[in-house]
């Protein structure tokens, strides 16, 4: 399945969206995750979640809202801002607003969920929904070494605007984060699978930073 139609399949089918809506914000999904300062932040990097999303979907307790939280988190991506989540979060409740028809609990948790991708830090005993979706979004750093080399080159490029040393310096800070925690995935399932390639991967992306 697509990405256009997993989308009209949820809004129609299972939100029960119906109009123009669904295919309205589309072309909203379409258009910002097509905007010319991406190259990671892509429609590609929602079908990779997606890839994630149909292998665990069976685990997940309310799916419809991990694939709405997919849809949504990266909505707004500038690199040059810090206030990108919450303004995600909001196009989102502009969304659910129009639809009418999505609970005020749901409409709150998509947000929240959204907004957690800021940090990708979670409790033990959060909601299993929210780790699986945050763990979809980090899966990048479990990837073999070639293709999260592919990864890093990307995000350089969505930091253009900031100089090499300057870059380095704070690209660095955060993998040096990443590799302190005690589990870089909050799922039991991402964590045997890609926690130490995920690992490896920072390491070596240290390394060349600060060669």
């Amino acid at each position: 399945m697509d990405l256009h139609q997993r989308w009209l399949s949820t809004a129609i089918d299972v939100l029960k969206i119906s109009g123009d809506l669904p295919q309205k914000w589309w072309g909203v999904i379409e258009g910002r995750y097509s905007e010319k300062q991406r190259h990671y932040h892509t429609l590609r990097h929602l079908e990779e979640m997606f890839q994630h999303f149909d292998k665990y979907f069976k685990k997940l307790n309310q799916p419809e809202l991990v694939v709405l939280a997919i849809f949504f988190h990266d909505i707004i991506y500038d690199p040059k801002a810090n206030d990108n989540e919450e303004e995600s979060a909001e196009v989102f409740s502009q969304f659910s607003k129009e639809a009418g028809n999505l609970e005020a609990d749901k409409t709150d948790a998509v947000m929240k969920w959204i907004l957690q991708t800021k940090s990708h830090s979670v409790k033990e005993n959060s909601d299993k929904d929210l780790q699986f979706f945050l763990d979809m979004d980090m899966a990048v750093l479990g990837r073999p070494s070639e293709d999260y080399k592919k990864y890093a080159d990307q995000i350089r490029e969505e930091y253009s605007h900031i100089p090499d040393p300057e870059y380095k310096k704070r690209r660095s800070a955060v993998l040096r984060g990443f590799c302190q925690r005690q589990r870089i995935f909050a799922t039991d399932e991402f964590h045997e699978m890609y926690h130490d390639i995920a690992i490896q991967n920072l390491k070596t992306e240290i390394l060349c930073l600060e060669k």
